[in-house]
């Protein structure tokens, strides 16, 4: 005769209920595991992008310099540099205003009195600035007086300097002093000064 004994303990409550989750939970963990795996193969990818994007920004950089470096030596040889030189001036006065000697001539013309001609009149390019260039006639040492004045207040022009001085005999009784002054004429001025 054959007996059967059954020693199992039959399961708790809290067992059964443990039993039934762990499928769910096991799941639960490979879809967070997988989430896990996909995320760090996304973050991966970007890195390296991020590498390479760092490496061509570097290379272009590189390029850039040594552009920058090729041009500056350019720049140091004395052609260029006169060119550079003489493209700043015109710009500066392009900057202060266009030039034009019918300006410069009301500009000097306000300032001689009545009693004293302009014979001469030039102009050239000093450095950064312009240089003028008068020659003044007149029967009176005061106008002359005046018109220098007159000069040196005037805001279109500064560094007023006499070149030279003469007398010229015009008939028998009346000399004429000629005196010839050199001023750095501000073209941008009439502008700045209200007028």
């Amino acid at each position: 005769m054959k007996i059967a004994l059954n020693l199992a303990i039959p399961p708790s409550a809290p067992e059964r209920y443990a039993l039934y989750w762990s499928i769910p939970a096991t799941l639960l963990g490979l879809v967070g595991l997988a989430f896990l795996l996909v995320s760090t193969a996304h973050s991966f990818r970007e890195s390296r992008a991020v590498q390479k994007s760092f490496a061509a920004h570097q290379v272009q950089e590189n390029a850039l310099r040594a552009q920058e470096t090729a041009l500056r030596k350019r720049l140091e040889e004395p052609q260029a540099r006169q060119l550079l030189n003489d493209v700043q001036f015109v710009n500066a006065l392009i900057d202060k205003k266009q030039f034009s000697l019918t300006e410069l001539a009301a500009d000097i013309t306000d300032l001689i009195p009545g009693e004293m001609r302009l014979t001469g009149l030039a102009l050239a390019p000093e450095g950064q600035e312009l240089a003028a260039r008068f020659v003044v006639t007149s029967k009176s040492e005061e106008a002359i007086e005046r018109f220098l004045s007159n000069l040196e207040d005037s805001p279109h022009f500064k560094d007023v300097a006499i070149v030279n001085q003469g007398f010229e005999q015009q008939g028998e009784a009346s000399e004429l002093e000629n005196i010839a002054c050199t001023a750095h004429y501000l073209p941008g001025s009439r502008e700045s000064s209200g007028e």
